[in-house]
């Protein structure tokens, strides 16, 4: 007897926790720095912004709603349908939303390392907030067949496609909306990207910050390269094999694999601080002076408060001794 249900149920239990709690810091901490004044006004900044948001949005509808059925917690019987089809769009939408924006990104950096003025311009604060409000709009307009192809029982507990058409429609979407067509894109505008900064000549003192931030996007890349490479394979096998016959413990096996390759996906949205914090000086800085700044306010506060509990005891003990002397 194979162990591969055994280890798919312990990652199961496992992961989630380990993603939401880990993902949650990070991209908090993410959307925390990218809003700080030194870095807002950098187009870069605010697909990185909204990248960390919808990275939060896919954690907590994929990751939470796991741990809930684990403990027990489920929806009123009835609503298992709506629940269902909520839950899968707002997960793999904004999961797929998350790597083009990072493909935005890279669009981004290429526009700014360009030596034609009119490339250069599309590098903007208000060309950046357009491209992702257009892409949130596309890839909504992209995902919304999941609440039609999408199906659960009462409580919620099962979501799956209605038919064979469904499920192989969303493989073939999260296959090139996620994984296989925006890391092509990246690889793009990433060399050329590469190419521009080695042919132009660089003010370094005045372009410190856009070197870090290309520098954490190249990094970012590569590593969603590296996870997103897997399902894409796992996506084609699964096509190539619909119509094979196969053992209990292929199957089983598959069942695992599919798991695994799912966990790495979503990794994707987890690893974006850490890896920031690794690679970029700017980023770290700016993590450095959002810490010092939360321990300042606090050291600011607490004085305040002493001082207003000071004022009410006094003003109390007045009274009391006003009412004694009437006495």
């Amino acid at each position: 007897m194979s162990d591969y249900p055994a280890i798919q149920n312990g990652l199961n239990t496992y992961m989630p926790f380990i993603l939401l709690i880990s993902g949650s810091i990070g991209n908090i901490l993410n959307c925390l720095i990218f809003t700080r004044s030194s870095l807002r006004n950098k187009p870069c900044s605010i697909y990185f912004l909204a990248m960390s948001i919808a990275n939060l949005i896919t954690l907590y509808f994929s990751c939470l709603t796991r741990i809930l059925l684990l403990f027990g917690i489920y929806i009123q019987p009835g609503y298992g349908d709506i629940y269902c089809r909520f839950r899968v769009f707002l997960t793999y939408m904004p999961l797929s939303t998350s790597s083009w924006f990072i493909v935005a990104a890279c669009v981004d950096r290429y526009a700014s390392s360009s030596a034609s003025v009119r490339i250069r311009s599309f590098s903007q604060l208000k060309v950046s907030l357009r491209i992702v409000c257009g892409t949130c709009v596309m890839l909504c307009l992209i995902w919304l067949e999941m609440f039609i192809c999408f199906n659960g029982n009462l409580n919620g507990t099962v979501c799956a496609p209605v038919s064979q058409f469904c499920n192989t429609y969303n493989s073939f979407s999260l296959l090139v909306f996620f994984s296989l067509l925006p890391p092509i894109c990246m690889l793009l505008f990433g060399g050329m990207t590469i190419r521009n900064v080695r042919h132009r000549p660089i003010n370094r003192v005045a372009n410190t910050k856009d070197r870090q931030l290309t520098l954490m996007l190249i990094v970012q890349v590569v590593i969603f390269q590296i996870l997103s490479l897997p399902i894409s394979i796992q996506r084609i096998y699964s096509y190539i094999t619909i119509n094979d016959s196969k053992t209990l413990q292929r199957k089983q096996l598959e069942s695992l694999l599919i798991e695994i390759v799912n966990f790495a996906a979503f990794t994707n949205t987890v690893i974006s601080f850490y890896l920031f914090t690794l690679t970029g000086s700017l980023f770290r800085k700016e993590l450095k002076c959002l810490f010092f700044f939360l321990k300042r306010r606090q050291a600011n506060i607490e004085p305040i408060q002493t001082g207003q509990r000071r004022i009410q005891i006094q003003t109390v003990t007045s009274r009391q001794q006003q009412a004694t002397t009437h006495i």
